[in-house]
């Protein structure tokens, strides 16, 4: 089986799943979601993704951890992590308790949009560790 590299790591829990199929349907690239934040964590250790879309939790602290966390397992400057909430209950304040945090976004989100993240992703990647 081939390694897994280039890809979108979405973290979100079940209950998000529909919106999880349309961000894998929008973008034109391999997209993993894992609802466990260990098994995206491991995930992420042994196949480091360049764009990660934390999902689901409204809970700020819960998305930063993860971010650190799986900053720590990769090259910090290799992935750029976006953070995703809803916008009935957008609460999302930059500070530096997010920190390992790159953005935050709204849903809905267009297909622009996603699409530019996407390439921004693959820019800084390709910047970093030109091939």
């Amino acid at each position: 089986m081939k390694p897994l590299q280039d890809y979108v790591l979405v973290v979100n829990p079940p209950s998000k799943a529909l919106a999880t199929q349309r961000l894998a349907k929008t973008l034109s690239c391999p997209v993993v979601t894992i609802a466990s934040p260990t098994q995206a964590l491991d995930l992420a250790k042994s196949a480091p993704p360049y764009l990660v879309i934390l999902s689901g939790d409204d809970d700020q602290a819960w998305s930063s951890r993860i971010a650190r966390q799986i900053r720590q397992q990769v090259q910090p400057e290799s992935v750029l992590i976006v953070a995703l909430t809803e916008s009935s209950n957008c609460s999302w304040q930059p500070n530096e308790d997010n920190a390992g945090i790159d953005g935050f976004l709204v849903e809905p989100i267009s297909a622009e949009v996603l699409d530019t993240l996407n390439e921004s992703a693959i820019t800084q990647k390709r910047c970093l560790h030109p091939v």
